[in-house]
């Protein structure tokens, strides 16, 4: 019996999963680079962007799905598309208000993820999505 349990155990383990690694710079008002470009500097003190890439688990860009981000509790989603081997495996929600918010991505042939994720005055969060496969 409690062999058997833990075969069953084994074979629900959890397989590769879809990763989200979320990055938050440490001046988020820097005035050059990246960050200056994703946040204008007539936005950055009133509101927070979040950017992002997807990949997949063999490091080909983008998927064909989408990605959406919606505010915790809040009954609306802004989706966006993303698309297989081109630029538009990038994404950008800008003009956020602080707060939480839930991101997620789904691809057809992939395990989908969401992740919370808190959005700053000032600051751009970074999510770079690595899809996995379906078994």
């Amino acid at each position: 019996m409690l062999a058997g349990a833990l075969l069953f155990l084994l074979g629900c383990a959890a397989g590769p999963q879809s990763t989200m690694v979320l990055e938050r710079r440490v001046r988020p008002l820097a005035t050059t680079g990246p960050d200056a470009v994703a946040l204008p500097v007539d936005q950055r003190y009133r509101y927070g962007v979040v950017v992002g890439s997807v990949v997949t688990d063999r490091g080909e860009r983008g998927c064909n799905g989408e990605v959406w981000l919606m505010p915790v509790g809040a009954p609306v989603r802004d989706v966006r598309s993303i698309a297989g081997a081109r630029l538009q495996n990038m994404f950008r929600f800008p003009q956020l208000l602080p707060g939480r918010y839930e991101l997620g991505v789904r691809c057809f042939g992939f395990l989908p993820i969401r992740r919370r994720v808190e959005v700053r005055v000032g600051q751009v969060l970074r999510a770079v999505v690595t899809m996995a496969r379906r078994a």
